[in-house]
Formats: structure tokens, C-alpha cells, sequence
């Protein structure tokens, strides 16, 4: 979640010229995608942003992400494609961690829902115009989210069912992280999706299940975020699975990079990058470089 703090600090630069370039390329990428079509919230009132998030500047990058590799998945064909980029073929579970609106899963799910061969997406994302000729309604796909939020996993359902994205495709718990998931996801989750409270906050102010855990992240804005990434490496497919992080620059993502890849060989490099006030936003992508071990 967006909130006002102050622009990086010196000690908060990149240390390497590579991860430099890396934040120049994901800056200039971010320029060039063209905008996500947001999901309808037409059905929330004032009074569910009480209790859930609201989209901001960190889900429309997380989103524009999200579109840019849908836009790029199918310009490729499978022999062609590394292990960053989306496949078609592969994609049968997605996750959703801290799901709040529901705003990128559901993105996604309708990005997928209604591609033709080109990977082109239905207009506007309406069932009511019905299908094109060679439209495909890709109904195999489910998209799992979790939110120890109560609120939030009322909302997301309501987002998701009037979004046309049906139960049997929608799946949505209420637990901390992906906790209830691990056993049934464990390398089987081909896209994971994750908007962590990284918002450097008093330790204190972190594991409400109210708003305040939409934020909250405690030193560095890392204490969440930092019990989440064993679970994003367990949960990730090896070797096609991808997963979207958004951090700033608080959070240190270059040593969350460099510690991703010694521990669980994950390799993570800024994907989208832009300044948004008064920060940096990123959305790293994770890609497992070998299958997870639990020692």
C-alpha cells in the first residue's frame, strides 16, 4: 500500500552496476506497456475502502505487469519461450497472496478467460457481446486468493462474480499468507501474485486482520514480506512458475534478490518500475531456477 514516505535513501542505491541496469530497464518498460483495463468496482461504496485497500499506484503497476506479459505470452511459441515468460499451456493455478480488492487476480483470470490465438482479450472484458470466432473461452484456469481479512474476502468474491469469473474458477480463504494452501500448492502454483504491507512501519503496528495489515510492514517494511518469500519459493512451479512482487525501495530489493537466489535458488529482477509520489514502485519477477528443497 501507498503511503507518504520519504524517496530512497543513499544506503538504498543499488550496490551492483547490473541490478542498476536492471532498474533501467524495468523503469524504461513501465514507460512503454501500455495501461491495464481495471476490473469493474462499480458495486463498492465508500464504506468497503473502510475495511479493504484500494487500488492505488502499486496495483496498476502490478496490473500493467500482469498485461505486459499476457500481451508478450503468446508472441512466442512454447520451444521459444525461457522460464520468465508466461506459457499459455502451463498456466492451470494462480495465487493470489493478501488479495484486498481482488483487483490483480481478477485481471488476470479475465486476461486469460478471453484470449484468442493472438492473445488478444475480449473488449472491455464483457460476456454480454458475446465471443468472437476466434475468441477462446479458456475456462481451466483457477485462481486461487487469501487474505486474513474477512472484508476482503467478501469483497473479492463480489469483485470476481461481477467480473464474470464463476466460483468453480474463484477460489478464495481467509488465512494469514498462503498458510492453508501450502500442502495443496506446494510447485504447483504457475503465477503467484503478491501486494505485501511494505510500508516501514514500528514492528508493533504489524498482524492486525483488519486494513491496517494492507500496510503495515514493520522494519524495512520486510516482516511480512520477508515470512512470505519461503512460502513464495515452496508454492512456485519449477520450472515455468512466475511470480509478481511489488516492493519499494525501503524494503531493500536487491538484497531481497540476492537472498532469494542463494536460499531457494530464485531468481528475481525488477520488471516494472516507476516513481509514484514520493516513491519508487517495482514489481519483481521471481522465477525458480531449480525445484524447491525444504533444507
Amino acid at each position: 500500500m501507498a503511503l507518504h514516505h520519504p524517496l530512497r535513501t543513499k544506503d538504498q542505491e543499488p550496490t551492483t552496476r547490473i541490478y542498476a541496469v536492471q532498474n533501467s530497464q524495468a523503469e524504461a518498460r513501465a514507460k512503454n506497456c501500455r495501461s491495464a483495463v481495471m476490473p469493474s468496482l462499480n458495486h463498492l461504496h465508500m464504506k468497503d475502502y473502510q475495511s479493504v485497500y484500494e487500488p492505488s499506484d502499486d496495483t496498476y503497476l502490478l496490473i500493467d505487469a500482469i498485461g505486459l506479459d499476457i500481451d508478450l505470452m503468446d508472441k512466442l511459441v512454447d520451444s521459444d519461450a525461457d522460464h520468465s515468460v508466461l506459457v499459455r499451456s502451463n498456466i492451470r493455478k494462480t495465487l493470489e497472496i493478501g488479495c484486498g480488492t481482488g483487483v490483480p487476480s481478477i485481471y488476470l483470470a479475465m486476461r486469460l478467460k478471453y484470449l484468442d490465438v493472438s492473445g488478444a482479450t475480449k473488449s472491455h472484458y464483457t460476456k454480454e457481446k458475446g465471443l468472437s470466432d476466434n475468441m477462446e473461452n479458456n475456462n481451466n484456469v483457477i485462481h486461487f486468493v487469501t487474505d486474513i481479512n474477512p472484508e476482503a474476502i467478501r469483497i473479492a468474491k463480489a469483485t470476481a462474480e461481477v467480473n464474470g469469473i464463476p466460483t468453480t474458477e474463484f477460489k478464495a480463504h481467509q488465512c494469514d499468507l498462503a498458510t492453508d494452501l501450502l500442502n495443496e500448492l506446494q510447485n504447483n502454483v504457475d503465477i503467484l501474485i503478491f501486494n505485501p504491507p511494505y510500508v516501514p512501519t514500528s514492528d508493533e503496528e504489524v498482524g492486525s486482520n483488519g486494513i491496517e495489515a494492507s500496510w503495515a510492514g514493520g522494519t524495512n517494511g520486510r516482516v511480512v514480506l520477508d515470512r512470505a518469500l519461503p512460502q513464495i519459493a515452496r508454492l512456485l512451479a519449477y520450472p515455468h512458475g512466475v511470480g509478481y512482487l511489488v516492493v519499494v525501495d525501503d524494503n531493500y530489493p536487491e538484497e531481497l534478490a540476492q537472498m532469494m537466489m542463494s536460499q531457494y535458488g530464485m531468481m528475481v529482477v525488477p520488471w516494472l518500475r516507476r516513481k509514484a509520489k514520493n516513491e519508487f514502485l517495482s514489481i519483481l519477477k521471481m522465477t525458480p531456477t531449480r525445484e524447491f528443497r525444504s533444507d
